[in-house]
């Protein structure tokens, strides 16, 4: 039996960032679109690049929108169901299983990402999965092994370090490598993924939770606090990975 998990966002997980947005907004007195720019992952989730270039159309023409809207909410939300079609998928670039990476040849570097294309009636971290996602592990670094033989580290950025299900997968001396972020980024989607669960569904639990943090915010730089779970930072020799993944 396999879900059917259908990648594509709800209206509470815009709806949570716009909140943050405007408390950002309201304790920096900046611009309610300039904090939507710097303080929510939305230009990443429209499809766009990791320039966060103001002027790029078609975050012109969503700023301007989002200006003119009354249900601000809402005019996010519909016009990122207009743009889904265009926006690429994990799904639809290299990936093997859950993970794909990064390659940062300057630093000689591999970045891991992870997704939930797990399509068993099991959590893609649950103990009845952990040989699937070794196995795609493994497939991926035989990968990096042949095409970059120069790399040297991998490195990590994700709240979901703090769970002992997904560290399990990786040599120990990565997941004990963590560091936490006290301003973390937001305008990636690393930290934003807490809030979501199976089927890109919202947790709402862990959504009032942060809510309940923003209302509480008086000063900005503090904001890393209203997050549950902090974003973490690992990085360890790519020699260890090849090692845990009997490739040597």
């Amino acid at each position: 039996m396999e879900t059917d998990i259908s990648p594509v966002y709800s209206k509470p997980f815009f709806e949570l960032q716009l909140i943050f947005a405007q408390k950002m907004a309201d304790l920096s007195q900046q611009p309610f679109e300039q904090a939507v720019l710097e303080s929510t992952a939305f230009y990443r989730i429209l499809g766009l690049d990791w320039s966060f270039n103001p002027t790029h159309p078609v975050w012109q023409e969503y700023i301007q929108g989002f200006q003119q809207a009354r249900d601000k909410v809402d005019f996010t939300y519909q016009f990122y169901l207009q743009r889904y079609d265009s926006i690429e998928k994990f799904s639809e670039e290299e990936h093997w299983g859950c993970f794909a990476y990064a390659y940062h040849p300057e630093h000689r570097m591999i970045h891991i990402h992870f997704s939930d294309e797990d399509r068993s009636i099991y959590g893609p971290l649950s103990r009845q999965r952990i040989d699937v996602r070794k196995a795609e592990l493994r497939a991926m670094f035989q990968q990096i092994l042949q095409r970059h033989p120069d790399v040297r580290v991998v490195q990590g950025g994700s709240w979901l370090y703090n769970w002992e299900s997904y560290k399990r997968l990786f040599p120990q001396e990565f997941g004990q490598s963590a560091k936490k972020q006290a301003r973390p980024g937001l305008s990636g989607r690393a930290i934003w993924g807490q809030f979501l669960r199976r089927g890109w569904k919202i947790h709402e639990e862990t959504m009032a939770v942060f809510l309940q943090r923003v209302g509480q915010l008086e000063r900005v730089e503090e904001y890393g606090g209203c997050f549950p779970y902090a974003v973490l930072l690992t990085v360890a020799p790519v020699e260890l990975f090849y090692e845990f993944y009997g490739l040597v």
